[in-house]
């Protein structure tokens, strides 16, 4: 009979043997097998109910709720007024373009005020 083995790391049960160590397919985490519990270790045997099973579900947010919260925390971030000059090109997984046509939508739809200065530079805020 085989015993379940899970990894010490991310408590995994998709373990595996291999050259008298136990290595986990999930996180990559490899380790020896104490010689006081060594038992005949095989996968196949190895049958756990859907219930025990521990897995997480990353509820990702909308592209349009992601620019939203990136707006609001550049007008947080200046103090209620900013220009695209002021903020770093690198949002993560939103594009500038797509950033720059949602803040747009925001004017059209009255929710951003665009003024321009002297200079020329464009200058975002929130209505008062």
């Amino acid at each position: 009979m085989a015993t379940q083995v899970r990894c010490p790391v991310c408590d995994s049960e998709n373990v595996y043997s291999l050259l008298k160590t136990l290595h986990c397919k999930r996180c990559g985490n490899i380790w020896k097998e104490n010689k006081k519990t060594r038992s005949n270790y095989d996968t196949r045997d190895v049958k756990t109910p859907i219930s025990n099973r521990r897995r997480t579900i990353a509820i990702t947010d909308s592209l349009e709720k992601k620019m939203e919260k990136q707006l609001d925390g550049y007008l947080k971030k200046f103090k209620g007024k900013f220009s695209m000059y002021t903020v770093t090109p690198n949002i993560g997984d939103i594009y500038m373009a797509m950033f720059r046509r949602y803040m747009k939508k925001c004017v059209k739809n009255r929710t951003l005020v665009e003024k321009k200065d002297r200079y020329g530079i464009l200058w975002y805020s929130r209505p008062d």
